[in-house]
């Protein structure tokens, strides 16, 4: 029963994002339908597995084995999926930031072409430093803003004129998105303070999550 929920938000996200990307892809020239719509489909099913892949812990190895899941359903149900040639993950941290990123190559009537997902997550320096009880413990927050967002890069996506800044440093221009952020925990002080920007109180350097279950690890400075 478990899993077989789980299957279903994993195929309610995959229509959700599917029908925002179209609906931003309505207002553009239209072009041949039968292959627009058949790309755009697939690069929301490619962005939601590489999003699944990031919550569960991804590597190659695990990028690679939902792919061939996903691939193996096409074969029987009418996805009409351009073939995925290549699928790579990679991520990256710095003093301030961590960055995640996923790389599909996909073989379209064009060639080939790339469907990305890249997330990060920037801190900035302690402004403070507070005293928090909570469940019988007493915490040392520090106090800090993030900087937390997606970036989901397709051929068949348009490049929004204006959009939130997403300190990438690989630079994948497409659609930025900024989750929601909590703490399952419950030590953790939360609150947005702008686009893709939080203020967050944390006790040092510490793991917060976004809504689709992705890990967002804070580094502090200071």
């Amino acid at each position: 029963m478990q899993s077989h929920r789980r299957g279903q938000f994993a195929l309610l996200g995959i229509i959700v994002l599917a029908v925002t990307i179209l609906a931003i892809l309505a207002q553009r020239p239209a072009e041949p339908a039968f292959a627009f719509e058949r790309g755009s489909m697939q690069s929301a099913q490619l962005i939601h597995l590489a999003r699944f892949c990031l919550a569960i812990g991804c590597s190659n190895a695990t990028l690679a084995s939902l792919v061939s899941s996903l691939q193996a359903y096409n074969s029987t149900e009418p996805l009409l999926m351009f073939p995925v040639v290549q699928a790579y993950y990679r991520c990256s941290a710095s003093t301030n930031r961590v960055e995640n990123y996923t790389f599909f190559t996909i073989q379209t009537l064009k060639g080939y072409e790339i469907v990305a997902l890249g997330v990060s997550a920037q801190s900035g320096s302690v402004l403070n430093v507070f005293a928090k009880s909570y469940r019988g413990f007493t915490y040392v927050l520090k106090n800090t803003t993030l900087t937390y967002c997606h970036v989901y890069a397709s051929p068949f996506s348009p490049i929004p004129v204006s959009a939130p800044p997403c300190p990438l440093s690989q630079p994948i221009a497409g659609l930025v998105y900024c989750p929601k952020i909590l703490d399952p925990s419950g030590v953790a002080e939360i609150k947005q303070i702008g686009p893709c920007t939080w203020a967050v109180a944390i006790p040092g350097n510490y793991t917060l999550r976004d809504e689709f279950g992705i890990p967002v690890k804070v580094i502090v400075r200071g």
